[in-house]
């Protein structure tokens, strides 16, 4: 190795030691690296299912399911008999609470939508409170489409609301005024929500919506989108939610693209919110599999949990100014969470950018990186990205050309087989990784490799806090670690690479984890591509680990 200015470097292993020694380091080296997936995994879970024999004050799934049951016996598309049944059923169990529903009824006449036109029917309450500045409004809707039962979608919603109000009224009662909104014509394009919106009284008055739906059929349920300037209500989520699951990534990404649910139409016309879904189970979304017997209770937990709790903390919060700076927040490990103004991101971007600088010189210093290492060192991230997004891209055309199209559809939504052909792409993308990096270090030594990653990451924590700002924690703390680590190789032999960059790559797996889980299951395989980039990425934190012994290099780019 090559003298540097701290004189002899502090020796961490030797690789003359015993063969036993090499693969204990390798075993530990990888139970962290699979800790730290778990720890993101640990993120995205839902919490236990309540009996019917949880105390009345509190929400209990196995109660909520039996109101499900009642809900989704048959589709229930807005105009039917059977969506009729399903209205006079809700009525009856609000009714039943002492409550006093209240029908709005809207006409949609020919040519104003095209996929519906005809009578709708919302189904509002308003539970009075002690000393109200502003009602708090729980929203779902609860007609069907055509082809579902409408369990999930958007029956839990409905039954979650049910149980809600029955739990409120078995406990102290709020200061806000509650009123629950039970939507129709959803499916057809969120007609319901803009009668609302426009047309009833109690519109005008509502201080926070939080409007629940569903993508599937199980899974945790996601807090996926926000009002603007929702700084406040965050911080306030953050405190009340018993078991949150939220990213700001999310929602910035739910803004680009054209979904719409009824929370579209409660913020077009002034009402801040928070939209609530699980999405895991696509292949029952709209199918005949949405029915109660395919419902997760632990997904209809997690709705009512967020339901109920949020409901009794913003019931008796001030609602009349909820507007704030917007915020940076996502999961850390489990359900902790952390959150800050998004004010903080150029500062924080500065201490990326600053440090990045002062590794280079460090490593300059140290007569361990070369300004053409650091370019090929680039070179070799770059291209690792390129062929794992191109390999992934092709196997998955060949595949959907080899077989048919409902054999396709079935890899692509059900869990249960798309599962063994998630594991097969990652596979697949780690041996790419470690080939190239392992061709490329022959050629460029493991510090330039590393640090050329870093200068990858370093553009996407810039370019996210610019363009995406609400995402730029998942470029700006995995970079800031590995930085550190990369500061401390320099002041050890080279063949610590692999424990400093595993050890300092665990905050990047940690919050890479949990985005690949979301493409995974809420955009499926097909995009099977763009998903192995991601975990690409997080591979090239361990670049180091996959470099050839320094024997081996023979320099060309230093």
């Amino acid at each position: 190795m090559k003298p540097n200015y701290y004189g002899t470097p502090i020796r961490i292993s030797h690789r003359t030691g015993p063969r036993y020694a090499i693969w204990i380091k390798r075993i530990i080296i990888t139970v962290i690296l699979i800790a730290a997936v778990l720890a993101g995994l640990l993120q995205i879970r839902s919490p236990r299912p309540a009996g019917t024999d949880a105390p009345p004050e509190s929400f209990s799934s196995a109660r909520a399911m039996e109101k499900v049951e009642m809900i989704a016996r048959e589709p229930h598309p807005s105009g039917s008999s059977a969506h009729a049944q399903v209205r006079d059923y809700i009525i009856a169990e609000l009714e039943h609470l002492g409550l006093h529903p209240e029908i709005q009824e809207a006409n949609v006449a020919p040519g104003v939508s095209k996929r519906y036109s005809g009578k709708l029917e919302n189904i509002v309450v308003r539970i009075p409170g002690t000393n109200s500045s502003k009602p708090l409004m729980l929203a779902a809707h609860y007609d069907s489409v055509a082809t579902a039962p409408g369990a999930a979608d958007d029956g839990s919603g409905v039954a979650a609301m049910l149980e809600t109000a029955r739990a409120l009224q078995a406990s102290s009662p709020l200061k806000n005024d509650l009123i629950l909104l039970m939507t129709d014509g959803e499916e057809h394009g969120m007609l319901g929500a803009k009668a609302f919106v426009s047309e009833h009284p109690w519109a005008g008055d509502v201080g926070l919506v939080l409007n629940f739906e569903a993508r599937g059929n199980k899974g945790p349920s996601f807090m996926f989108e926000t009002s603007d300037q929702n700084g406040w209500i965050i911080r306030e989520f953050t405190r009340a939610a018993p078991s949150p699951v939220a990213y700001s990534l999310i929602y910035n990404l739910y803004k680009l693209m054209p979904n719409d649910t009824d929370l579209t139409k409660f913020k077009e016309g002034g009402m801040p919110g928070l939209n609530f879904a699980f999405g895991v189970g696509l292949n029952a979304y709209h199918t005949e599999l949405d029915t109660a017997a395919n419902l997760d209770p632990s997904s209809l937990q997690h709705q009512g949990d967020y339901m109920l709790n949020l409901a009794r903390h913003f019931g008796n919060q001030d609602l009349n100014q909820v507007q704030q700076q917007d915020r940076v927040y996502f999961n850390t490990i489990g359900w902790s969470m952390i959150s800050y103004p998004k004010s903080w991101i150029p500062w924080f971007t500065g201490l990326a950018v600053l440090l990045f600088i002062a590794t280079v010189w460090h490593g300059i210093y140290a007569r361990r990186v070369q300004w053409m290492g650091l370019v090929g060192g680039l070179f070799v991230s770059l291209l690792t990205l390129v062929v794992i997004y191109g390999i992934n891209t092709l196997l998955w055309g060949l595949l959907r050309s080899g077989i048919s199209e409902d054999r396709y559809q079935q890899i692509l939504m059900d869990p249960q087989v798309s599962v063994y052909y998630l594991a097969g792409s990652l596979l697949v993308t780690l041996l790419l990784a470690i080939l190239i990096v392992r061709v490329g270090s022959r050629f460029i030594r493991s510090e330039n490799i590393w640090l050329g990653a870093m200068t990858l990451w370093l553009l996407l924590c810039v370019g996210t806090s610019i363009y995406l700002p609400g995402g730029s924690y998942v470029f700006t703390w995995p970079l800031v670690f590995s930085l550190i680590g990369l500061n401390l190789l320099f002041f050890m032999e080279e063949e610590a690479r692999g424990w400093l960059s595993t050890l300092f790559a665990v905050p990047g797996f940690v919050l890479l984890t949990p985005i690949c889980y979301l493409i995974y299951y809420l955009l499926t395989l097909n995009m099977a591509g763009a998903l192995m980039v991601i975990a690409a990425l997080a591979f090239s934190l361990i670049f180091p680990l996959f470099c050839r012994p320094r024997k081996a290099h023979r320099d060309i780019f230093g």
